[in-house]
């Protein structure tokens, strides 16, 4: 009756009273037998029934019919529990290896289930629904629910269903992976979405997009009407076909190109996607190559070294935005990228570190309109990133200082507060022994301030001679070296300087002043037919036009013979005083350019709306023989120092073979230098007696004492 849900002839507490007599009477394990039979036959007749129809029959499909009898077994299941529950207690409780009513009617079940093929098809089935689902079709849910839940409750999903689910899913998508990514084209930007089960061809972001978009269908379906435990190797699965296996796709069709395309949303799925099935080391390897691609364009073509720095910067700039916002600064990725960089700016010898020490320059120079709306500080500190890149930092040095000279010189910095604030950023860089000459001419500019505060008191009480007179000191061990440049000067302006050398040597006994007047600038007041001007020139320019208040007509080589001057500094003199925007001479004959015959007069005619005027010197092409004359100094310091470095290994080894001497004499120098240059110093110290070769091992060198 209860089998077929029809009321019993007895009430229920009538039946329970039986049972509990037929119990004390002996009869328990009879009852047991007897309620276990009839469980199995009712089982085996509903299964066989459902069993023996077609998948959708008129009266239901096999689905829900398999859930409705599943509903009303554990229902029925539930009230013979009830019915025989002091069978339970007593009979039950009091035998070996007898299970409780509950168990024994799941048993049941359970046999019918494995002895028959109706497992195999429910199973089947159940995926198909799965199956629907997954291409967007609509599934009964409610009936995958329930028997899934069934094969929990009967101990066969993990053994049974689990592994057929595992291996649908993976045929699934096997079949789907091969058929988008088989189809991949080329990334564009700002592409949008694909439908879930689209069948048109995805770029690499949509792709991406679509995984992501399973990932959080099937973690959905994991937890609507799957067993907790399925969740990980269900979407293990997933990964594996449509990301795993395809990495060297993905990332060779468009990883580039969202790069360059600064796709950050579609680069975190990426990582996230890679990261997930283990793939990083595929994505560092594509990462480093793709840092180094794009920074050997900028290094490699000399046309772009104008702006190379400031290149550097904003792709610096645009792969930390990439590190930051879609590889979550993964300490991995961030390793390659700091590699990478290195790897590519050192690839050109010695322009990166000049170029970055030029643009330092600029970027501090007073005047630079460039920076003006940004923080330099800032902007320094973006700088000193790339400098820690750069492996020539003895180039970078003698670069920065020459330019540091020029702005100290000239005040033509912003401040002397940020002129600090750079030294000590590459002193937190390179340690003390680096900025040791920089800070030096930092301290001179500061000893030259109040030591020209009290001569210029002094020239103020001797007003005879005040002509303005200021004089930098530079202690020449930390300043680049100047050549001394022959010139003439004026006799007040040398009055001055004499007077400037007691003064100096009153306060500072045995120091010797030399003396470089083309480092310094004047200020001369000029009248004109127009009215008085200021003219900002160099001393030199300064020298020149000064004869002109004694002189109305000056041939060029009555200029050469009152000032001294060699041709070449002459020549360009006269051109940016006669030739130039502002023609404070005039020349015959008139010309752009100066020859040793022409005749030169005071242009009292000459008008501008400016008040103050600042004539610039013509510069020659200075800036390569310059450059020239800094890499020959620092290839001279750095040959050596691989001399010393060479000479202090063997000293300590007494005897070493080449390759040894090699390895430990590269990790000792902070530079980079060639086995061919090494070979060549190596060469000159056995002439020169420090070192020999071993007699029967030519790779083997000796120490000579």
């Amino acid at each position: 009756a209860i089998q077929l849900s029809q009321p019993t002839p007895q009430g229920l507490e009538e039946l329970y009273r039986d049972c509990e007599g037929l119990c004390l009477h002996k009869f328990g394990s009879d009852i047991y037998a007897m309620v276990q039979a009839e469980l199995g036959a009712y089982t085996r007749q509903r299964l066989d029934e459902i069993n023996h129809l077609s998948d959708a029959s008129v009266g239901g499909s096999v689905l829900e019919l398999t859930t409705q009898f599943w509903v009303g077994y554990t229902q029925q299941l539930d009230m013979i529990k009830c019915i025989f529950l002091y069978l339970d207690r007593t009979y039950v409780l009091q035998s070996a290896n007898v299970a409780s009513l509950w168990s024994m009617g799941l048993n049941v079940v359970r046999r019918c289930l494995v002895d028959t093929d109706i497992k195999s098809r429910l199973i089947r089935l159940v995926l198909g629904e799965v199956a629907k689902e997954r291409d967007g079709k609509s599934a009964d849910q409610t009936s995958v629910k329930c028997l899934v839940q069934m094969f929990v409750d009967l101990g066969l999903y993990s053994q049974f269903f689990m592994p057929s689910l595992i291996d649908a899913t993976r045929d699934y998508y096997v079949k789907e992976s091969r058929r988008l990514v088989g189809s991949l084209v080329a990334t564009q930007p700002a592409e949008g979405p694909r439908p879930t089960n689209s069948a048109s061809a995805m770029s690499v972001p949509q792709y991406l997009t679509h995984v992501k978009l399973r990932i959080d269908e099937e973690t959905q379906r994991a937890a609507l009407y799957l067993s907790p435990g399925s969740k990980a190797p269900l979407l293990s699965t997933i990964l594996a076909e449509l990301v795993e296996k395809h990495t060297e796709r993905l990332l060779t069709t468009s990883f580039d190109a969202m790069v360059d395309a600064h796709m950050l949303a579609d680069l975190a799925n990426m990582y996230s996607l890679l990261s997930s099935v283990n793939q990083l080391d595929a994505l560092k390897r594509y990462w480093a190559v793709y840092v180094k691609k794009v920074g050997l364009r900028l290094v490699q073509a000399p046309e772009l070294d104008v702006g190379l720095v400031s290149d550097m910067l904003a792709m610096k700039q645009r792969l930390d935005d990439v590190m930051k916002s879609a590889f979550q600064s993964n300490s991995m990725l961030a390793h390659a990228l700091r590699d990478s960089f290195e790897d590519f700016i050192n690839s050109r010898r010695s322009k990166p570190a000049q170029l970055t020490a030029k643009f330092i320059d600029q970027s501090i120079r007073s005047g630079n309109r460039s920076t003006a709306d940004e923080d330099i500080d800032s902007l320094l500190n973006r700088v000193v990133v790339i400098f820690r890149f750069i492996h020539d930092k003895d180039l970078f040095e003698a670069y920065y200082k020459r330019d540091l000279a020029k702005r100290l010189l000239y005040n033509k910095s912003v401040s002397a507060d940020t002129e600090r604030s750079m030294v000590q950023k590459l002193r937190m860089e390179c340690g003390p022994g680096f900025t040791k000459r920089l800070e030096g001419m930092l301290r001179d500019m500061d000893f030259t301030s109040d030591l020209d505060g009290k001569f210029t008191n002094l020239q103020e009480a001797q007003e005879a001679n005040n002509i303005g007179f200021h004089v930098s000191i530079l202690t020449q061990a930390f300043w680049p070296t100047y050549e001394p440049m022959p010139l003439t000067i004026p006799r007040n302006v040398e009055l001055a300087q004499e007077q400037f050398v007691q003064f100096y040597s009153e306060k500072h006994n045995g120091r010797k002043l030399y003396w470089q007047p083309n480092l310094g600038t004047c200020l001369l007041k000029v009248s004109f037919d127009e009215g008085p001007k200021e003219l900002s020139l160099t001393i030199v320019q300064g020298t020149v036009l000064l004869l002109f208040s004694e002189h109305d007509e000056l041939s060029y080589q009555q200029i050469q013979e009152n000032t001294g001057l060699e041709d070449v500094e002459l020549m360009r003199t006269l051109q940016s005083l006669a030739c130039g925007k502002y023609r404070v001479l005039a020349k015959e004959p008139k010309g752009r350019d100066v020859a040793g015959t022409d005749v030169f007069t005071f242009n009292a005619a000459f008008t501008s709306p400016q008040a103050r005027i600042k004539i610039g010197q013509i510069l020659l092409k200075e800036a390569e023989k310059e450059s020239k004359e800094v890499e020959e100094h620092i290839q001279l310091d750095r040959m050596y120092q691989v001399d010393a470095a060479i000479v202090r290994i063997l000293k300590a080894r007494k005897r070493l073979d080449h390759t040894a001497l090699m390895t430990e004499l590269l990790s000792r120098l902070k530079f980079n230098s060639t086995s061919a240059e090494v070979k060549e110093r190596i060469e000159t110290l056995i002439e020169r007696d420090y070192i020999k070769r071993d007699d029967a091992d030519p790779s083997l060198y000796h120490y000579l004492a």
